[in-house]
Parts: structure tokens; C-alpha cells; sequence
């Protein structure tokens, strides 16, 4: 469909340019004076799980009705658990959920904390779904 590319790109870009932030903020923080590395290490580490967690959920909501794949699958399961189950991985009401097949390797049970890797792996591989199924209306 000729609007399903400029839509995925475009999230692409939004999600590029999110992660970039991120990064540039890490960036400067290790260079930060007058605050231990300890404390921004910390500060850090507590805020890159918040960050990436939430880009997940607006990610799953962005696209959440046009793939229908084993990643959106597994987009869908984490974001849920964000959303309903305290971060913590519930099993897959439908059943259809592989841990070893999936991207992130997660089980029920596991703690969803995206690191920047996780979710640009996950991403990547989640909007590639989306653009080959061609249902983006």
C-alpha cells in the first residue's frame, strides 16, 4: 500500500530521533561536573528503563491494530505487562508466545526493563513486521 511506507518511516524517524536524545543525555551526563559518577550512573540506569518501557507502550499503541505477527505478538505481551501486571510478564492469554523464538527472550514471569539495545532491536524488528504485512490503512 502506498501509505504504509511513509507511515512506518516516519515512526522510524519519531523513534530515531528519541533514541538519539537519549544517547546525547548519557553523553553529557558523563561528562557532567560536579556530580559523582556514581550518582549519574545511577540516575541513569533508573531512568533508561522508564524511558525505553514507555516508548514500547507508545509503540504498541501507534501500530497496535496493524500487525498481526509473532513480534507485534510479543510487543502487545510486553506492553501489557507494563500496563496491567507491574511490569512483570504475564503468560500469553492466547497461548501463541515463544520465548525462544522471540526478540527479547523474555518469559512469563521476567521483569520488563528495555535497555536503548533491547528496544532498538525489538523495534526495528516490530516495524519491519508491520511494513511487510501491508495492512496499515
Amino acid at each position: 500500500m502506498p501509505g504504509s511506507v511513509p507511515s512506518v518511516q516516519a515512526a522510524r524517524d519519531e523513534i530515531a530521533a528519541q533514541i538519539r536524545a537519549y544517547r546525547d543525555l548519557v553523553g553529557a551526563a558523563s561528562k557532567a561536573s560536579g556530580m559523582s559518577l556514581t550518582r549519574i550512573d545511577a540516575a541513569l540506569a533508573a531512568f533508561e528503563p522508564a524511558f525505553f518501557n514507555n516508548l514500547l507502550v507508545a509503540l504498541d499503541a501507534r501500530f497496535r491494530e496493524r500487525s498481526s505477527g509473532a513480534v507485534g505478538g510479543e510487543v502487545r505481551l510486553l506492553a501489557g505487562a507494563l500496563l496491567a501486571h507491574g511490569g512483570v510478564l504475564a503468560a500469553d492469554p492466547s497461548g501463541r508466545h515463544d520465548t525462544q523464538a522471540s526478540v527479547l527472550r523474555l518469559d512469563t514471569g521476567d521483569r520488563v526493563a528495555l535497555n536503548a539495545d533491547d528496544f532498538e532491536a525489538l523495534c526495528r524488528a516490530f516495524l519491519a513486521e508491520v511494513e511487510a504485512s501491508h495492512v496499515i490503512r
